[in-house]
């Protein structure tokens, strides 16, 4: 028997460095996945959310029913799979029993495989029964929509549409004298709230109450009170002493020392803001008359109808055969369209809907 020949370091070499490309494609995929998807997801689910208004804003136009369906859960889940073989095999053989000579064959192969999987499961639930009753139904919470305002978020929105009364001044539009008068001083209020909010003359806190957690708007301690304060207590009826007034939803003026807040349903601000959308042609011999409404916060609000919407539109859904969408440059149907969908986020009451269960395989 003869020896085998030493292994030659340039056959070595490919084959170590094929095992430990192998092994270092094998490290973990999860921290860069989080980076990525948790953004792209988040901005999918977004941007779904803010096509489901548009169209359910179509229904409501149409007479039809809203129905919303939320994305429950989300699980995600990734595979990655390497295989990688090397292997180095010689032969001799002798070719001469006299000379006793050998002929020294020597071959290799490297085998690489791998495998990537990505299978993202996505629970839809719809938004039913006593859940849907509660979010398009119940009136919106007076301490939400102020506490919106304490956040800097404008008043011409937080009041403009959700509000229907302040202290018994409606929040009204019509071409009768008496609704024209109420009407402006409603978006009086409205700019003179703005205005305190901008100044930072207006604060927000929360008090327990016999268990219930209540609103209430402060003024800022300043003697004498401003012309814009001193005007809006004019308005709203409020003793110039009080700089505490607790928020409370009610009709009329209310109680002497309250802000008494009427305020609308979900299913209401929809209502308000599909007359803007146009009648697909024909709709029950119905025109699009109305399209052009008294309230100056909804005269600016544009949604297109048409053939084939535009490809960069902001949003965009199909009804009926027809398609209906925003611009993607126009400010204020935008601005107005994210104010709804954070009043529905925040007026969610899904949350505690039972969850199916999912399994997960873990390879």
């Amino acid at each position: 028997m003869f020896p085998y020949p030493k292994l030659s370091t340039s056959l070595l070499k490919p084959a170590l460095i094929a095992v430990l490309l192998a092994l270092g494609a094998c490290s973990s995929i999860g921290p860069s996945a989080i980076r990525e998807d948790q953004v792209d997801y988040a901005d999918s689910i977004g941007h779904a959310a803010t096509r489901q208004l548009l169209l359910n804003l179509v229904r409501v136009r149409h007479r039809e029913v809203p129905s919303f369906i939320a994305v429950s859960q989300l699980v995600a889940s990734y595979g990655v799979e390497y295989r990688g073989e090397a292997s180095l095999s010689f032969l001799d053989r002798v070719t001469s029993a006299l000379q006793r000579q050998t002929l020294k064959e020597t071959g290799g192969r490297v085998l690489a495989a791998g495998s990537y999987s990505d299978r993202p499961t996505i629970t839809y639930t719809p938004v039913r029964g006593a859940d849907a009753a509660r979010l398009l139904l119940n009136p919106i919470p007076p301490g939400v929509l102020f506490a919106l305002l304490a956040a800097d978020q404008p008043a011409h929105l937080v009041l403009g549409i959700p509000v229907a009364a302040i202290n018994g001044i409606r929040n009204i539009t019509g071409t009768r004298p008496e609704l024209i008068r109420e009407g402006e001083q409603f978006r009086e209020i409205i700019g003179l709230f703005d205005a305190l909010s901008s100044e930072e003359r207006l604060a927000l806190r929360f008090v327990e109450e016999n268990g219930v957690r209540q609103a209430h708007l402060i003024f800022a301690d300043r003697n004498p009170a401003g012309p814009r304060e001193k005007r809006l207590r004019q308005l709203l009826g409020m003793d110039a002493a009080r700089h505490d007034l607790p928020i409370v939803f009610g009709l009329g003026t209310g109680q002497p020392g309250e802000l008494t807040i009427h305020t609308r349903s979900i299913i209401e601000v929809m209502r308000a803001l599909s007359q803007v959308v146009p009648l697909r042609p024909g709709f029950r011999g119905e025109t699009n008359n109305d399209l052009n409404p008294v309230d100056p916060l909804l005269s600016k609000v544009r949604i297109h109808a048409g053939g084939t919407a535009p490809a960069d539109a902001f949003a965009a859904v199909s009804h009926r055969g027809h398609s209906y969408w925003i611009d993607q440059d126009d400010v204020e149907t935008i601005e107005l369209i994210s104010f709804v969908m954070l009043l529905l986020n925040v007026a969610d009451t899904t949350s505690n809907t039972q969850l199916p269960i999912v399994t997960i395989p873990s390879n």
